[in-house]
């Protein structure tokens, strides 16, 4: 996350992809092109392609509205698609080279698993790829998993496409008003957390 700071999104952006073609393309394709970028998109991002770049490019391609709304679902799809990944084809790979992580979030999940995923999906570090593969081979409902991971993934979403639709990062307001968002999501985080400590405890 912290490269979009240091860098303006769209320099940096433009080094890969050429966000106005792609646009361009989509409009004139209608809305069977924006099916389209929400399947390339999902199946890249279940392959491991940051869910930041894929908001960047849906950001400065289609605009703040459009932007959320294509990037949130390519985003939880790929995740989605990580997790079926692992639950039907991967999973005897996965638990044996991560047993502990499968554990721990099989542990995690069993109570709540609604707010637990929301709480993981709030969190701006960790690993998504590993927590897709994880919860894959784990009981946890693929649907419980899909909604907690596309309310999660909100917040992060938002401040990329507002990034890609030109909201340059650089200046002090525009900085502050990118780390309240996340401020909003880690107190929402915490309340989740402090919710769970209580219940668990009674």
């Amino acid at each position: 996350m912290g490269l979009s700071y240091a860098y303006p999104p769209l320099q940096y952006l433009q080094q890969y992809i050429d966000p106005q073609s792609l646009a361009g393309w989509v409009r004139q394709q209608g809305f069977i092109g924006m099916v389209m970028f929400v399947a390339l998109g999902a199946m890249t991002a279940s392959l491991g392609l940051p869910r930041q770049l894929v908001a960047l490019i849906a950001g400065y391609s289609f605009g703040l509205l459009h932007g959320v709304l294509l990037a949130i679902s390519s985003i939880s799809l790929g995740a989605l698609l990580t997790f079926w990944f692992a639950r039907f084809i991967a999973r005897p790979w996965v638990l044996q080279r991560y047993p502990e992580a499968i554990s721990k979030v099989d542990d995690f999940t069993e109570q709540q698993p609604f707010l637990k995923i929301l709480t993981i999906r709030f969190l701006p570090l960790g690993t998504n790829m590993l927590t897709n593969l994880a919860a894959g081979t784990t009981s946890l409902s693929a649907g419980v998993f899909f909604s907690a991971s596309f309310l999660g993934f909100l917040p992060q979403t938002a401040i990329f496409v507002l990034g890609g639709h030109g909201f340059n990062m650089g200046s002090t307001g525009q900085l502050l008003f990118a780390a309240g968002l996340l401020l909003l999501s880690a107190l929402f985080c915490l309340v989740i957390y402090h919710k769970h400590k209580q219940q668990s405890g009674a």
